[in-house]
């Protein structure tokens, strides 16, 4: 089964966005996975997306981390180099000879010769080297000297953390900018509120663009431009974040977190730390990078003292410590060092290297997603643009065979895009214009029809049936009937043979005396369907009343208020039986009126009738008809009608309303005759003054 289109889904097509309109426009072409499969892979190749899946910002400033520690690594093991070998390390061919070098410059010294025989340069303990010297030599001088040793270099890495004034001064003037985008914001409640609003003023179905839909404010100008302008502080904002965090990570604002762990007094907060975390989620303020960089110069005065405290102590230490000694514990300390600069510079690289080859896969899969989605993007538009091609002749001649009206539609689909517009290549006199600014309702909802039926023609599916939903209802009878007609001829079975079974539903009582009229043609079916939601919906036809037989088994059941509902309902239908088999005459408010019930109106009019006829002698009926007409009508309108009208239904009982069942079949069959005679089997007189 495929439910082709209801008045809702007219309506939606005239006024949704282009967008929104191309992609359900898709399914009718037989291409909606295509178009699903399209918006799938646009959303994998969306940039921001992907970047916040694959985590690409921590990435980046991961890589930049591991790139300036192996820089200072670097720096590191050449100066230690430097120190032991009395060589540059650059002179090096490579790092098996700069290790052997470094080898020989501890195996020269005696003490050490135990220590060194048999290992490379990377397994010489440490450790064991300083033990040999303490016992060869002694004293906690010695001890204390290398220990500073190690403190020295470790504090004047701290120190230099390559950051300047001019760094200071750009990272304050991204955040002022930042700051200043944000000020010019409202919060996150009124971005959406916005969002909103410009999908309003964009969409093509409203037409007042000078109108605002969020307050109803009208203004002199498009209020687009406003809330473009809103957004864009929102965007700037954005944009401001960005920019602030990649100078942070560019810059490696985070190493001074060393500085401040090793600087700071117990229990006070790390400031940048803290930063350094706002910078992953939010952002930082102009004023916060100045406290920072205030922070930072605490923190370097600290290490800067504490600095010259080492480096007068180890003087101090030096001077009184013989020569020896020292150049000995200095060479192994300065070997420490060397081991753990190439141990952390090759750990370091490792990491940067790793880093590098998940980003070239990440940009890898980029590629290959973006290059899909584009090319994926560009065969289904061109599908797309084919078979609107093959449809758009079509549903311009069904529209026209329905409206018959100088006006010819247009479906406008850009190249290689998704949106779908509404034009009117002729309008009258005018050429090329809007759809949604000049065509009424009726018109529209012709224009969504005859797409549906074009597209449903050529790239249905071969459906078995199709239901369309209430969408005559804002045409007048003409268009309905070459509604109609066009259904039947040109696109429903029997009318086109390889066409599908049109049913359709509706609550027009014009388009119900079109099909009555046609009920007994070839092709033409009509079902009357009555009921409420507390009684069901059930079928009415002439062979079997189930609304009647309803009611009566709830009346012999003793349940009145199920009962009660099905009888008005049968009422009325047998009333309006009775107009339409005698043709009764009726005012012509009769079926628009909603002042009146239709029951009282319906009753007034067959009287008026009967007494009419009466009067100029034509009357058909016999004479115990017309007696009957008023004991039946009596007993319905004072038994029912005069409480039912008050909405309760305390008054009635199921015997009384079982009477009032058989005095509605006893009215009824006072405009019926006995044909043949003595055959039992009535049927209503042609008219009131003539039998058949």
């Amino acid at each position: 089964m495929l439910v082709l289109g209801s008045r809702a889904r007219s309506k939606h097509f005239g006024d949704d966005k282009a967008l929104d309109r191309g992609r359900a426009f898709a399914g009718l072409l037989g291409l909606a996975r295509y178009s699903e499969l399209r918006q799938c892979l646009q959303g994998l190749a969306n940039t921001r997306a992907y970047n916040n899946h694959v985590d690409a910002s921590a990435l980046n400033q991961r890589r930049t981390t591991a790139a300036g520690q192996v820089t200072r690594y670097q720096a590191a093991a050449r100066t230690a180099f430097q120190a032991l070998t009395q060589q540059a390390l650059a002179d090096q061919p490579d790092f098996a000879t700069a290790a052997a070098c470094a080898h020989d410059a501890l195996h020269q010294i005696s003490v050490l010769n135990p220590h060194c025989d048999g290992k490379s340069f990377d397994e010489i303990v440490i450790d064991d080297c300083l033990a040999a010297i303490r016992v060869a030599e002694g004293g906690s001088d010695k001890e204390r000297l290398a220990t500073l040793l190690r403190d020295q270099p470790r504090w004047e890495g701290l120190i230099a953390d390559g950051l300047t004034e001019a760094d200071k001064d750009t990272l304050i003037a991204l955040a002022s900018g930042r700051d200043e985008a944000l000020a010019a914001t409202s919060g996150a409640l009124l971005r959406d509120l916005y969002v909103l609003g410009r999908d309003v003023l964009a969409s093509e179905s409203w037409r007042d663009k000078n109108l605002c839909p969020i307050c109803g404010h009208q203004g002199d100008h498009p209020i687009l431009d406003d809330v473009q302008t809103k957004l864009a502080h929102y965007q700037a904002v954005e944009a401001a974040t960005e920019n602030l965090a990649a100078e942070w990570s560019a810059k490696n604002w985070s190493r001074v977190i060393e500085l401040e762990a090793a600087a700071s007094i117990a229990e006070e907060p790390s400031q940048f730390g803290e930063a350094n975390k706002k910078l992953t989620t939010h952002a930082v303020t102009a004023a916060e990078v100045a406290a920072l960089w205030a922070w930072r110069g605490t923190l370097l005065a600290r290490a800067t003292d504490k600095l010259a405290a080492i480096k007068a102590e180890r003087l101090a230490l030096e001077q009184r410590l013989p020569p020896s000694l020292v150049a000995v514990t200095t060479a192994v300390e300065t070997a420490r060092r060397l081991q753990e600069s190439w141990g952390e510079f090759a750990a370091a690289n490792a990491d940067l290297s790793a880093i590098t080859a998940q980003q070239t896969r990440i940009a890898r899969v980029k590629a290959f997603l973006d290059n899909t989605s584009n090319r994926f993007a560009t065969a289904e538009a061109n599908a797309s643009s084919r078979r609107l091609a093959a449809v758009e002749p079509l549903f311009q001649q069904l529209f026209d065979s329905i409206m018959y009206q100088p006006v010819k539609p247009r479906l406008v689909k850009p190249g290689g895009g998704e949106e779908l517009s509404l034009s009117l290549a002729e309008f009258w006199s005018l050429k090329d214009v809007s759809a949604q600014a000049l065509l009424s309702e009726s018109f529209r909802n012709a224009f969504a029809v005859s797409v549906y039926l074009a597209a449903a023609s050529l790239y249905g599916g071969a459906p078995l049936f199709m239901v369309l939903d209430d969408v005559t209802s804002s045409f007048d009878s003409g268009h309905q009937f070459h509604l109609m007609e066009v259904i039947r001829t040109r696109f429903a079975r029997p009318g086109k043979a390889d066409g599908p079974q049109v049913i359709l539903l509706s609550h027009d009582t014009l388009l119900e005396k079109l099909f009555n009229k046609n009920a007994n043609q070839p092709g033409w079916a009509h079902q009357r369907l009555e009921g409420t939601a507390r009684t069901a919906v059930l079928p009415q036809s002439n062979a079997a009343n189930r609304v009647r037989d309803a009611a009566i088994n709830f009346l012999n059941a003793g349940r009145v208020d199920d009962a009660a509902p099905r009888l008005r309902q049968y009422l009325e239908f047998k009333l309006l039986e009775i107009i339409g088999r005698v043709q009764i005459p009726v005012p012509v408010d009769f079926a628009l009126d909603d002042q009146k019930k239709q029951a009282q109106t319906a009753i007034d009019a067959i009287n008026a009738a009967v007494v009419l006829e009466k009067a100029a002698g034509s009357l058909i009926l016999t004479t115990t008809q017309v007696a009957n007409l008023q004991i039946n009508i009596a007993s319905i309108t004072g038994n029912f009608l005069a409480h039912y009208a008050t909405g309760s239904t305390q008054a009635f009982s199921a015997a009384s309303l079982l009477g009032v069942m058989a005095a509605i079949e006893g009215y009824g069959d006072c405009f019926r005759f006995e044909d043949p005679p003595g055959s039992g089997q009535r049927r209503y007189y042609r008219s009131l003054s003539r039998r058949i």
